[in-house]
């Protein structure tokens, strides 16, 4: 697999190093700050090249016609947008991942197009989220294309599915239960599984359930 990175910041870098491990993954770095480039050629050699991603001309100097992948991770989200719809587009490459650094952009990157997106701020919030005991909802992954995300609920104290089956619950049209993890490990839900406060519930939902689902498993001054 040919993939071009644009952007040789800490993340652009960190997913180099990560890529170039893997068997049969051919990358190429595209930055556009000639110190930086010429930096990271000094420690990476020639998968480094000083240009701008977001140019046809320069993208099919690199080989854009033959990439696999572009993951635009510069710190501009403009940049980003216009690399990752110069792949898409004139290059008709199959994938495109772009970061998000504005949250408000992230709804105009997937109208436009751009296959997967990656929020700065999401990311963080997350991994705050997850920190907590009280967390509620903590998204893993979105399902391309389907409106539905992959998400980790926390079972609060005092929420209106504690001590209830599955099978009672009315939960909005599309959500899947996948699996309970609690004390015991994880297990596979049926109809008869009663939720815990504290049980992990790993659930497939549509994005605009989330307020709705958010408010089942929230505790009740959470939830108010």
């Amino acid at each position: 697999m040919y993939i071009i990175i644009v952007g040789g910041g800490n993340v652009g870098y960190g997913l180099a190093l990560e890529l170039q491990r893997m068997p049969d993954h051919e990358v190429t770095i595209v930055e556009l700050d000639g110190g930086r480039a010429n930096q990271l050629r000094e420690e990476l050699g020639e998968m480094v090249v000083h240009g701008d991603g977001s140019e046809v001309a320069f993208l099919e100097r690199v080989g854009a016609a033959r990439a696999d992948l572009l993951i635009a991770c510069t710190a501009d989200d403009g940049a980003n947008l216009v690399a990752a719809q110069v792949a898409k587009h004139w290059f008709h490459m199959a994938r495109t991942i772009a970061r998000v650094n504005d949250p408000r952009n992230e709804t105009l990157f997937l109208r436009l197009g751009v296959d997967s997106i990656v929020s700065a701020a999401g990311a963080v919030l997350a991994q705050i989220e997850a920190t907590l005991p009280e967390h509620t909802m903590i998204p893993l992954m979105v399902l391309e294309g389907s409106g539905l995300h992959l998400v980790d609920l926390h079972v609060q104290a005092g929420s209106s599915v504690a001590g209830r089956a599955l099978r009672d619950l009315e939960f909005p049209p599309q959500v899947l239960i996948s699996a309970i993890v609690g004390p015991e490990g994880a297990r596979v839900p049926d109809g008869s599984t009663v939720l815990r406060v504290g049980d992990e519930v790993i659930a497939i939902i549509p994005s605009a359930a989330d307020a709705a689902v958010r408010a089942m498993i929230a505790g009740p001054t959470e939830g108010q």
